[in-house]
């Protein structure tokens, strides 16, 4: 008889459920983006995203989507969407009939991004030919339950993984025929701000491409509060500088690309690269002015950079979570070029452009498993490459071009000082002819206006001399720091106000120290001498990282930056005070400056909200940042006590405080409008945007200008 081999199994553990959901997509659109892609694999027409009581948060707040897809059976939820990495999608890769969509979603994981959103998912769904409707009650509270029971208490039984947690389901006898599938999200994780909704219409209008429509109708609704359901659109692109338009044979094997030759910009064909495949490109410039109208006329809408799509669906829409700064929107490392030359690049501020492959041409440009970067393989990597070089013989013609401006302006400058020469020699010609004085008179002034004309024209060409030497300089004074005298005013009255009370209080002590009779009022004076000398040595501090914020200049990430301070530095302190902390930023803005000064400004933002959450239950302080008009905004919010509107003029002066007993100085949020007006933005109170009570600080960062 022959023995039998020793085998052994994989088993999941109970806490599988997070590696697979939010630990694993960690950005809330991305999320939302995943569960509208799997209507679209449903073949849906319309999808519906719903937000019911979202800010505040409570007990009666969801997240609903909708759709009139093909729906599901009991069989097909229990054999497909319930098996994880199922190969359904793999298998058969198109949908079925009329649309015959190819399916974006193989991976089979997608559906686990519904706890990213809430902890409790209540799955209905139907198809058209069924009378029976299967309801699907999933709540992750009880994975994590159990989760941290066996942390707690670990023994290894039935039960204890992640495959043997039952979830129970319904089944609903239905005699009409609709169809589709409803994801009910309860017990939501996070605020949903209005600012926070707006963006989600503007990411997920851009699922489809804009100037590739779809052969079949897919729409997009977003409904709030039971308002009315408004459709997102895709805009076709106008008002650009530059149009340019790239495509690949696949039949010649040919790819066209772009090449600056003898000062212009021509397509050339090259064979195409079987690392990579086909790509179609489109590729739309602004200038200045076209930015302009760009802005004026998609209110609501930002140049973002190069998106990719395959076949017609957005791919990859963001990096949320990533710390290198060629993650997030700029995941194909446009921006991160910008400071080698900076007047010479092009950034994604500048730029859209629409990148289109497919799954069969395109089969080595695969999704990151967390869809917010892609599988960095040579396909990829080539990819990038490609992108930046189409973009780089871009620049060498808008260089050229600029340049070609500039010795034009330089030839104005000299036709015009010959000009005026000539003029000047006919007058002087005049004034000997003429014996009229009054005439004389007249040529002599005309004479002095063309002389100053002269000069005007001599010292601007002069000065343009100037500014094109100081190029490289003025990339670093872009940032420049704030004036050192209106710093040095603030600083001479905080000192001077704070020895005053300190002298007077020490006069005290000087004549009437030792008296028992005055202990209650020496302990009284002790302390607020110690408070102003404190003040003292914070505005000492603020001055002396002031004075060295003009140095070590570095290209800081302020995204990456903001991250840092939240998830490392504060991390532990936001735990231990019960301060549910969250960073929200969309947009990376790179700027070149000293990390400590801007590491200030957070700082003491936090710390502000710390103070005014002090007596807060549910304590939340939130971060958002993003691109709007050719402007970062950060908004930097808490749920704390908020500030009257009597004081709103008076919290950024200096010595102004409304926290005394926690030691506040009245330096914080000066010291945060001074460095924020150091960067050429501004900062202000508005309208708070955590429900019932807090505030909100809106901060004004100006992209650089060209």
């Amino acid at each position: 008889m022959a023995k039998s081999k020793n085998t052994l199994k994989w088993q999941f553990d109970i806490s599988t459920y997070r590696l697979l959901g939010r630990e694993l997509i960690t950005d809330r659109i991305t999320a939302l983006f995943e569960l509208v892609k799997n209507s679209y694999d449903a073949n849906a027409e319309k999808v519906y995203v719903e937000f019911r009581n979202v800010n505040p948060i409570s007990k009666d707040s969801k997240i609903i989507i909708r759709d009139d897809g093909t729906g599901m059976t009991l069989d097909d939820v229990e054999h497909k969407w319930m098996v994880i990495g199922s190969n359904s999608k793999r298998i058969k890769t198109h949908s079925p009939d009329p649309y015959n969509r190819r399916f974006v979603g193989k991976k089979g994981v997608g559906r686990f991004a519904v706890d990213k959103l809430g902890a409790k998912l209540v799955m209905t769904t139907k198809t058209k030919k069924s009378l029976q409707q299967v309801e699907l009650t999933i709540d992750w509270y009880q994975y994590e339950l159990k989760s941290q029971q066996l942390d707690l208490f670990p023994k290894p039984s039935i039960g204890n993984y992640f495959t043997d947690v039952e979830n129970e389901y319904k089944i609903r006898s239905v005699k009409d025929e609709t169809h589709g599938t409803t994801l009910e999200i309860s017990r939501i994780r996070d605020i949903w701000t209005a600012n926070d909704i707006k963006r989600v219409e503007k990411e997920l209008a851009k699922i489809i491409h804009p100037s590739q429509k779809l052969n079949y109708p897919f729409n997009i609704f977003i409904i709030v509060d039971g308002g009315e359901a408004k459709q997102l659109e895709s805009k076709a692109i106008q008002y650009a500088t530059e149009e340019i338009f790239l495509e690949a044979n696949i039949e010649t094997r040919i790819q066209e690309k772009l090449k600056f030759r003898e000062g212009e910009l021509i397509t050339i064909e090259a064979e195409i690269d079987e690392d990579i495949g086909p790509v179609q490109l489109e590729l739309y410039y602004f200038d200045k002015n076209g930015k302009t109208q760009f802005s004026k006329n998609y209110k609501g809408e930002f140049l973002d950079g190069i998106r990719i799509y395959r076949d017609g669906l957005i791919t990859t829409p963001f990096a949320e979570m990533a710390n290198h700064p060629d993650k997030k929107r700029d995941i194909l490392g446009i921006d991160k070029r910008r400071w080698s030359g900076f007047f010479d690049k092009v950034s994604s501020r500048d730029l859209l452009g629409f990148i289109n492959i497919s799954y069969e041409n395109n089969p080595n440009i695969e999704d990151a498993t967390n869809r917010q970067d892609f599988i960095d393989n040579e396909g990829y990597r080539k990819l990038k490459k490609f992108i930046i070089d189409q973009i780089y013989q871009l620049e060498r013609y808008l260089s050229y071009k600029k340049e070609k401006g500039r010795v034009k302006l330089q030839k104005g400058f000299q036709q015009a000082t010959k000009a005026l020469d000539e003029v000047n020699k006919v007058l002087e010609k005049l004034e000997q002819s003429v014996d009229n004085e009054e005439v004389q008179s007249e040529i002599t002034n005309l004479k002095e206006k063309t002389s100053s004309a002269r000069k005007s024209i001599s010292k601007g060409a002069r000065d343009y001399e100037k500014v094109k030497k100081e190029k490289i300089r003025q990339e670093n004074l872009f940032l420049s720091l704030m004036s050192l005298q209106d710093y040095a005013l603030e600083l001479a009255h905080l000192v001077r106000t704070a020895l005053s009370r300190i002298i007077r209080l020490a006069e005290f002590f000087t004549t009437e120290f030792p008296n028992p009779g005055y202990d209650e009022y020496f302990k009284l004076y002790a302390k607020q001498i110690y408070e102003e000398m404190m003040k003292l040595d914070k505005a000492v501090d603020f001055m002396l990282s002031y004075a060295q914020s003009n140095s070590d200049f570095k290209e800081i990430n302020i995204k990456t930056l903001i991250e840092h301070l939240f998830e490392n530095i504060y991390k532990s302190i936001f735990e231990e005070e019960g301060i549910r902390a969250t960073v929200e930023i969309n947009e990376p803005l790179i700027i070149e400056h000293n990390q400590k000064f801007f590491e200030d400004i957070i700082e003491n933002l936090i710390s502000n909200s710390r103070k005014a959450l002090k007596k807060t239950s549910n304590k939340v302080i939130k971060c958002t940042g993003f691109v709007e008009k050719e402007q970062f905004i950060l908004l930097f919010s808490d749920n704390g006590h908020g500030i009257t509107d009597d004081i709103k003029e008076k919290i950024f002066d200096i010595y102004f405080t409304t926290t005394p007993e926690q030691g506040g100085a009245g330096i914080g949020l000066f010291t945060v409008q001074k460095r924020i007006e150091a960067l050429k933005g501004s900062i202000k109170v508005v309208e708070n945007e955590l429900k019932p009570t807090g505030a909100t600080f809106k901060i004004t960062l100006p992209f650089n200008q060209k």
